[in-house]
């Protein structure tokens, strides 16, 4: 949070958290760096505290500085939270110039306009909150007393009321006569006088605040006097902020100045949305933020967790009590018929000029009502289409209806909607208007339910089909069409809707019959979100079903089949099992479906660790061969195996090629499952750039969609890039969320990635013992973390983790493992792996030659990490034999890659190295640095935090000698512990970059 500073609590070499989290150090003398603060809601880079005044920091606000850090130095200053307001940057610093200009003596005012639910009356309590050294004086308008004079005058000097009689006589008396003290009628001439003689002399002694809401109810007399005494406080610290839900134009408030608060933009509403809910499914906010229109209020009132705010929903949603209240004097202001108008618009929800204007003609709604409408700017009509100006009007006005009108409203729309292009809206209309079974009417909806997803996508076919559902007498019947509305929600890619109507549907139909509307959905569902164990079981049940009910035998298409028929962990979703095969059963393909479930039950045995390592003979070759994308889908083979057996490479062009066609698609569900498998086989193959941007694709898709596993999948990937980066607090909280999502549906495929990216950032981090405890839990058997793919992937580092603690037993038996897999697959990851881990556990004379070969083995690109790894490696391996130049040879192009590639943490172990071989900087010792070379190379080690013990081992001396160079260190710098030499700069004149504590 942005912090704000004032008052009198003094800091001695202070020290507090910035704006984005880093430490902010005050010290006085040589400038040390930059830091970010906030005063007030204006952010402050560096301030100069030799500058700042003892008892108040607001100056400063708005305008940026160079810090310049002292020591010994109090610094008078109050730390509070200040409170932001989503996308109100622009509004609360505005605000925040008119307070600033009071506290100067430069009186002033703002007006604030804009629609009910904007976020004014927010922004003005926001402002209200930072005024702390201001007296306030608010007052809020009312409709009831808008024709009241001064009515809203009372309300806002009533605090001020006991000093009115030391006004000059006649001020006081017609002042008293305003606010009802005095008798006789109020002369506005002199209490506009009155009230600039009050504030004149209240503002000398502080500064004056006066905020007017909802100033559009506030009465005529009021208006006039607070704007006729503001024209004559220009030299006095006196500010007027109101808010108005009107147009100001040709009204008493239009000599404010105005400030027009505008609808939030969809990412600034998306921020919102998710800081209200958490995080919810893509479907679901879109449906969300088309309702919200950027309207803040409406964004925290509509329904976000129940069926009115779901993906699938169409038409309308219920308005919460405040944003009912909000529009209730709007509405209420309306002509009856234009309120019928609107809501004819809001439930017709497509745009279709003739079908609302046949409808509100058929409701009374004459050429003038629309012409009001025109005028008001409530609707505008253009090229056949009527748009609402006004969304949350229209709403509300559907909302205001009663049910009887509602219903009038869509039968009014079904007569005017009768046509053969048009039948699914009519019958839709019709059962809008019904509030019992109708058996005709619900086969209408759902004989039209795949047309409507021709046209208008799986979800408006996923609401038709629901509403079929509540009109359908029949439970079996009903169920029938909720799994099948659960399909098409799941190819829309709302998840979350997918189980609630296939949990309705199973309470009213059998498995067998939910098998046949939407084969394979519930171990779908379990695949993505839950059990892998249980997936499996569904998966074969809906097979068994749809062979039995195939007259061709079905495939054995399980673990043991052919190759080519094997599909991606994940990436098999509705569009394949519930879309596609269930038009293929309708053909007679029940044989496909069948062998497509069970591969995809054989999937989830692979994701528990307990399927055999097959080949994967021309599954790349079947994928490309397939033209379309929802089935090419179900021949990717997962990322970790392909990995596995050396063919990401290949594997990126086909997953590439199938992602962009499922977004051409529209299919939500497929894509949600492919596109960490692709950021995967991205990173992996040194495509960086690009496999963030398609994590963080698969992150938007997949949070708050409910599909817990393929966020976990995303969480672990954040965890692997965080680790390479040395980034430790993202490490954790990646790892921790990826945990919590997969540990409750025991997927060791996940849980054991998050072992594994765990362990490489201990590993990264120099905690060589965690790390190999994280990793040896990979290949232990019964182990929640144990998979055997990952467990070869991971062999590399949990070698080196037990190399470095001394394990050379456990490392050797776990070298020879992944010497079998590189003689098995032949993939150059695991031939590089492999000469590394001899090379690691080699004699001094055989180390060379594997270190050698691990290099020429590995992957020749520069933007490779386990090229760069291994020539890290090998360079160390140089170093401590003492072959320096040899070292800095290797080296040196190490460190440049992990830089291009962002791996910061390996960047600077391999930068340490090059130090130490003397070969890649400028020695120590020279210049104006006073440690000889080998005092600077323990230096760097010791502000590493490596031991006396550990720094020995690394430069070949004993703990004595290391702890005699320590001595010498401390006493040359002038610093009294070893933990101060985190803060020395060594490339730049050993200074000092941190504060002591």
């Amino acid at each position: 949070m942005p912090l704000g500073i004032s008052g009198e609590t003094h800091w001695r070499g202070a020290r507090n958290k910035g704006l984005f989290g880093a430490p902010a150090f005050y010290r006085l003398g040589v400038r040390r760096e930059s830091v970010t603060v906030s005063v007030g809601r204006s952010v402050i880079t560096g301030i100069s505290v030799s500058d700042c005044p003892r008892d108040d920091l607001s100056r400063w606000e708005g305008r940026v500085y160079e810090f310049v850090g002292c020591s010994q130095c109090e610094v008078p200053c109050d730390v509070r939270e200040i409170r932001v307001l989503p996308g109100r940057e622009r509004e609360q610093n505005e605000l925040s110039r008119v307070l600033n200009e009071a506290r100067a003596g430069h009186g002033g005012g703002l007006l604030l306009w804009g629609e009910p639910g904007i976020g004014k009356s927010a922004l003005l309590r926001d402002a209200e909150q930072r005024a702390t050294e201001f007296r306030v004086l608010a007052s809020r308008g009312n409709s009831a007393e808008s024709e009241v004079d001064f009515a809203a005058l009372r309300e806002l000097l009533g605090p001020l009321a006991d000093r009115a009689p030391a006004l000059p006589g006649p001020q006081a008396r017609a002042l008293a006569a305003a606010l009802g003290r005095g008798p006789g009628p109020a002369d506005r001439f002199l209490v506009g006088a009155a009230l600039v003689t009050l504030l004149a002399a209240v503002a000398a002694e502080q500064p004056v605040l006066l905020i007017v809401d909802d100033a559009q109810w506030a009465d005529l007399a009021t208006a006039r006097a607070l704007t006729f005494a503001l024209r004559r406080l220009g030299a006095d610290r006196v500010a007027l902020l109101a808010a108005v839900r009107d147009c100001p134009a040709g009204a008493v408030w239009q000599s404010l100045r105005v400030l027009p608060v505008a609808p939030l933009t969809d990412a600034q509403a998306r921020h919102l949305l998710s800081r209200r809910s958490g995080g919810v499914g893509a479907p679901r906010a879109a449906r969300m933020l088309r309702l919200a229109d950027g309207n803040p209020l409406a964004l925290r009132e509509f329904p976000v967790d129940t069926e009115d705010g779901a993906g699938i929903a169409w038409g309308p949603a219920p308005f919460g009590p405040r944003l009912r209240a909000a529009f209730a004097d709007r509405l209420a202001a309306l002509d009856p018929a234009v309120r019928t108008l609107l809501t004819v618009v809001a439930a017709e929800d497509r745009g279709t000029l003739g079908a609302v204007t046949t409808a509100a003609a058929e409701l009374g709604v004459t050429p003038a009502h629309w012409e009001a409408a025109l005028e008001g700017s409530l609707l505008t009509v253009t090229d056949g289409r009527v748009d609402m100006r006004h969304r949350l009007l229209c709403g509300a006005a559907y909302d205001a209806a009663a049910p009887a009108e509602r219903r009038a409203v869509h039968l009014a729309l079904a007569a005017a909607l009768r046509g053969a292009e048009t039948s699914e809206l009519c019958a839709w209309h019709l059962a809008a208007g019904l509030d019992t079974p109708n058996p005709e009417l619900a086969q209408a909806l759902a004989d039209g339910a795949d047309r409507v997803h021709h046209r208008n996508g799986p979800l408006a076919a996923a609401a038709v089909l629901r509403r079929a559902a509540a009109i359908t007498a029949d439970p079996g019947t009903a169920g029938v069409r909720l799994a099948t509305a659960a399909r098409f929600a799941w190819e829309g890619g709302d998840i979350e809707s997918a189980r609630r109507l296939l949990t309705l549907a199973e309470t009213r139909t059998p498995p067998p019959a939910i098998a046949l509307a939407a084969p394979g959905l519930p171990g779908l569902l379990e695949l993505v979100a839950g059990d892998p164990a249980r997936a499996h079981t569904l998966l074969l049940r809906d097979a068994a079903v749809i062979a039995a009910q195939t007259p061709v035998p079905a495939v054995d298409a399980s673990v043991d089949s052919p190759p080519h028929q094997r599909v991606s962990e994940f990436a098999i979703t509705s569009s394949e099992v519930a879309g596609a095969r269930a038009n293929a059963l309708r053909r007679g393909r029940g044989d496909d479906i069948a062998a497509g479930l069970r591969l995809l039950a054989g999937r989830a045995v692979w994701a528990l660790g307990q399927a055999p390592d097959l080949p994967m003979d021309g599954q790349l070759e079947a994928v490309t061969a397939e033209p379309s994308p929802i089935l090419s889908a179900q021949l990717l083979p997962g990322a970790e195996q392909l990995l596995e057996w050396g063919l990401a490479d290949q594997a990126v062009e086909p997953y590439l090629a199938v992602a962009g066609g499922l977004r051409a698609t529209g299919d939500r569900a497929a894509a949600i499952g492919v596109l960490p498998q692709l950021a995967t086989l991205q990173l992996a193959t040194g495509q960086w750039e690009a496999g963030e941007v398609t994590l963080a694709e698969a992150f938007e898709l997949a949070s708050g969609a409910g599909a817990d596993n393929i966020l976990a999948q995303c969480w672990n990937l954040r965890a692997r890039l965080s680790a390479q980066r040395g980034d430790a607090d993202l490490v954790a909280d990646s790892v921790d969320r990826a945990l919590a999502l997969s540990r409750p549906h025991s997927v060791p495929l996940l849980v054991g990635s998050a072992h594994w990216h765990h362990g490489f950032h201990a590993l990264t981090a120099g905690d060589a013992e965690a790390a190999y405890r994280r990793l040896r839990a990979l290949s232990q058997p019964g182990h929640e973390a144990a998979h055997p793919t990952l467990a070869r992937l991971a062999t590399l580092d949990l070698v080196e983790a037990a190399c470095r603690v001394g394990r050379f037993d456990e490392a050797a038996a776990h070298a020879e493992r992944i010497v079998a897999w590189a003689r098995r697959s032949r993939a150059r990851w695991a031939l590089a792996a492999a000469y590394s881990c001899r090379a690691l556990l080699a004699e001094e004379d055989r180390a060379e030659h594997y270190y050698r070969r691990a290099v020429a083995a590995g992957d020749a690109r520069h933007t490779s990490f386990g090229r760069a790894r291994s020539q890290l490696l090998y360079g160390k391996w140089l170093r401590r034999v003492r072959r320096r130049r040899d070292a800095a040879e290797q080296l040196r192009p190490a460190a440049d890659a992990f830089e291009l590639i962002g791996a910061a943490a390996w960047a600077a172990r391999a930068r340490t190295e090059l130090d130490l071989t003397g070969t890649g900087a400028k020695p120590a010792g020279t210049g104006s640095t006073p440690l000889t070379v080998q005092e600077s190379q323990v230096a760097r080690l010791a502000a590493q935090g490596l031991t006396n013990r550990e720094i020995g081992a690394e430069l070949f001396l004993s703990p004595r000698t290391v702890g005699h160079h320590m001595s010498r260190i401390l006493e040359k710098l002038g610093l009294t512990g070893r933990s101060e030499l985190r803060g020395i700069d060594f490339d730049n004149g050993m200074r000092l970059t941190l504060p002591s504590r």
